[in-house]
């Protein structure tokens, strides 16, 4: 069984196919820095293939800075950069919050982002 901590890892590096059993059926997601706010499993695993799309396109780097993690919280703090032909597009600073529910399923994610598109 995969602890929180390895389910939001894989959730915040993009590998949304391996934490689909791990959704909660009414979970939200919450990005703040695009205002957007999706409501329950397909919602949000259908944001999410858009962003698998994205990343298939470009070469990514992700960076950890550092985790928290209470009962029922994870959070992960971090850097990532992304290129395309060797050029950086964008770099990000996040911070991501996971709320898992009594099923140890995602209930709630908060994603608080800093991009600096170029």
């Amino acid at each position: 069984m995969k602890g929180f901590l390895e389910i939001a890892r894989l959730f915040s590096a993009g590998e949304f196919n391996k934490v689909t059993d791990h959704l909660s059926e009414k979970v939200e997601f919450h990005i703040y820095e695009d205002n957007k706010h999706f409501i329950g499993k397909d919602e949000v695993l259908n944001f999410c293939n858009g962003i698998t799309e994205y990343f298939a396109s470009i070469d990514t780097d992700f960076r950890e800075s550092g985790t928290v993690v209470d009962q029922h919280r994870v959070v992960i703090f971090g850097y990532a950069e992304f290129k395309r032909d060797g050029v950086l597009v964008n770099s990000v600073n996040s911070c991501d919050i996971y709320e898992f529910n009594g099923e140890r399923k995602i209930e709630k994610i908060y994603s608080y982002c800093n991009s600096k598109k170029l």
